[in-house]
């Protein structure tokens, strides 16, 4: 009488049929994750890119801000568009001058000095004088240039203005896209940023900003903007 059973033959092969299963339900979990995980770091790197460009877009509409006469007379480029850089300049805030400024002068008497930091630009003009100097110190009630005055200006025809400027750069070893205001150290705005190259159409008044991403597949990201103030400032 025989025993019901399985054989030796049908025990190996359900092991083996088992261990096979096992395998390629591994290699298959293992295979998913890595793509749950590339598609994942994707799309991050692509939201992150696209706030980059939010943030790029938004100086390129403030570049020439409260700086219409100053750029119409050209004391003052709104946007500089490099092969290394990109910097856009507009107004921070009217500063007041307390006294004449004769020329040949390095120390400017203001009302006040207060929310000026070293480092940073201003424009004087008054009728058809102008120039840009940076501050390289602030005193109570003035500031220190970097270099003489080459006109000398009144205190009561005088406009002088505090200007910020925003430059962004591409750290290419590290690639990092980095963004400074005025002269503060630069804080990066965009990790793994493969390429970042921008372009400034003078005539038609427009911007194209270009990045690339270090991804296998990833698409490159781009914005046009029109700058409306500089085109204001034509008018």
């Amino acid at each position: 009488m025989t025993r019901p059973g399985f054989s030796l033959f049908e025990c190996l092969l359900a092991l083996a049929l088992t261990l096979f299963i096992s395998v390629a339900g591994f290699e298959f979990f293992g295979l998913a994750r890595k793509t749950f995980f590339r598609l994942k770091d994707r799309e991050e790197a692509a939201q992150a890119a696209l706030a980059a460009l939010d943030k790029v877009r938004i100086d390129l509409l403030h570049a020439g801000r409260g700086l219409a006469a100053e750029s119409a007379r050209g004391l003052i480029e709104p946007v500089q568009a490099e092969e290394e850089r990109l910097r856009t300049t507009c107004l921070e805030r009217v500063l007041v001058l307390a006294a004449a400024a004769a020329p040949g002068a390095t120390r400017v008497i203001l009302a006040s000095s207060a929310g000026v930091a070293r480092g940073q630009d201003i424009c004087l003009s008054e009728g058809v004088l102008g120039e840009t100097r940076t501050v390289v110190a602030v005193e109570p009630g003035a500031v220190v240039l970097e270099a003489p005055l080459e006109n000398g200006y009144s205190s009561e025809g005088t406009r002088v203005s505090l200007l910020e400027r925003v430059t962004y750069s591409l750290e290419a070893p590290a690639r990092v896209l980095r963004r400074r205001v005025n002269a503060a150290s630069a804080q990066p705005l965009l990790d793994n940023a493969a390429a970042a190259d921008w372009g400034l159409d003078a005539e038609t008044g427009l911007v194209r900003v270009r990045l690339e991403l270090g991804l296998e597949g990833a698409p490159a990201y781009g914005t046009t903007v029109f700058l409306k103030n500089l085109a204001l400032a034509k008018k």
